[in-house]
């Protein structure tokens, strides 16, 4: 059965290679036909949504937009509480093995941020309302939602982090009692 997926797949590419409207440049057609059977198994393997960003190279055009952001709200799991333990949230949200928020986000006072991702330097000066928690909630649980195609991982989607985890690191985003919102950022200097 997958045998005949790949053909099917690699038909179909090679189909839509030939058309004149084809999202590939011509460079791009010709390591396609030349990139063999792994190539065509990681695309037919790829989930939906990210062969919908790999088709539109991550700018999906208008018409798909709002099928695409509905469908990536819908597979956001809300815990019971939104704000969970800023101190485990911290933890998270600092350590290199679990989160690593912080590679492309400043703003956190234990470590030196990226700018890949916008700056969350004081984040907690947005308020702590429910509408507050629950965006910063599914930013975390799911970007998509928001974002379409951004690099910023899908932490709950990806099965990243557990809703609680990501409850824990939405505190240590807004508490205003955080190390988060009462410290500054570091910045590398000493």
């Amino acid at each position: 059965m997958r045998k005949i997926v790949l053909v099917l797949l690699g038909f179909s590419l090679l189909v839509v290679l030939g058309q004149s409207n084809s999202p590939f440049t011509s460079q791009e057609q010709q390591l396609l036909q030349t990139a063999g059977k792994e190539f065509y198994a990681a695309l037919a393997e790829q989930p939906k949504d990210q062969a919908l960003c790999s088709q539109y190279k991550n700018h999906l055009p208008s018409d798909r937009l709002s099928g695409f952001l509905q469908e990536q709200q819908s597979l956001i799991k809300y815990p019971a509480k939104l704000m969970g333990d800023w101190r485990k949230g911290g933890a998270i949200f600092n350590d290199m093995a679990k989160a690593n928020c912080f590679t492309c986000h400043f703003g956190s006072p234990v470590n030196w941020g990226g700018n890949v991702g916008p700056s969350l330097e004081k984040y907690g000066r947005r308020g702590q309302s429910e509408a507050i928690q629950r965006y910063t909630y599914a930013v975390v649980y799911n970007s998509w939602a928001y974002f379409p195609c951004t690099v910023m991982y899908r932490f709950g989607v990806q099965g990243l982090l557990t809703p609680e985890e990501i409850a824990d690191v939405v505190a240590y985003l807004l508490d205003p009692t955080s190390d988060f919102n009462t410290k500054p950022a570091a910045t590398g200097s000493k």
